[in-house]
């Protein structure tokens, strides 16, 4: 466990070079395209309401609080700010999911030797484009309700101090959950056994999710740091994962 999070960074360090290769490269497009579509929507956004909802919300404090003013302000903007760094990471992703997916599969195939059946006519892209969203979906569902309790506790006094660190918190685990499930689901393996397995290794999730929601923040890294991350994710999958589930896909469909 101690050394999990040289793990993280290494794998980050290695997944530059591969993606770069000449069978990954055109994979940076899909992401980029995305990317810039969706964060002129939501700077758009932000930039008009940010402000606004932040007074707003201000006003909701009790008179005896004011003292605390800038706290809370700053606390507020913190929140306000994930809410719209989710709202975007969320649209990426689904918009992206079958071409990251695809991404991981050519990743394990290069680095391991093993071959996916695939079918690459139209009728098996769209399976397969199928097969993400749903995911796409789970993960959703898995994120939503955490995410609003987290943000209610922003709005009681006290708790509402640590608040903003239980969000960054949650915020890397969830980066390590998104983009480490491609290569996860790649090999069939069910939502909740992904994600217990990451359970099992939280320095190695927490790690790699505060370095991608670091890499988010640089201008211009952060337009390919999708592709890097899926990378990065599915060589800790070769290394740290893919042992445990050697066969499971075959297990699964023979209980059936």
């Amino acid at each position: 466990m101690i050394t999990h999070p040289f793990s993280a960074v290494g794998a980050i360090i290695e997944a530059f070079p591969l993606l770069l290769s000449r069978r990954l490269r055109l994979f940076l497009l899909a992401p980029i395209f995305a990317n810039i579509a969706l964060m002129v929507l939501l700077y758009t956004v932000a930039l008009s309401y940010m402000g606004v909802a932040v007074d707003e919300m201000m006003g909701f404090l009790p008179e005896w609080l004011s003292f605390l003013n800038w706290l809370f302000y700053l606390l507020l903007n913190i929140v306000v700010g994930l809410l719209m760094f989710y709202s975007f990471s969320v649209g990426v992703n689904i918009l992206a999911a079958p071409f990251m997916a695809f991404l991981a599969e050519k990743v394990e195939e290069r680095q391991t030797g093993k071959q996916f059946d695939e079918d690459m006519s139209f009728a098996g892209l769209m399976l397969i484009a199928g097969r993400s969203l749903k995911r796409e979906l789970q993960k959703l569902a898995y994120f939503l309700p955490r995410f609003l309790g987290l943000l209610l506790l922003s709005f009681i006094p006290v708790i509402n101090v640590v608040a903003p660190f239980l969000l960054v918190l949650f915020s890397a685990w969830m980066l390590a959950l998104q983009y480490m499930d491609y290569a996860f689901d790649n090999n069939k393996i069910p939502f909740p056994e992904m994600r217990a397995s990451l359970r099992e290794k939280p320095l190695l999730c927490w790690t790699f999710g505060f370095i991608v929601m670091f890499a988010v923040t640089i201008p211009f890294l952060n337009l390919f740091i999708m592709p890097i991350a899926v990378v990065a994710a599915t060589l800790l999958w070769i290394k740290l994962f893919s042992e445990r589930f050697v066969n499971y896909a075959d297990l699964l469909s023979q209980t059936r």
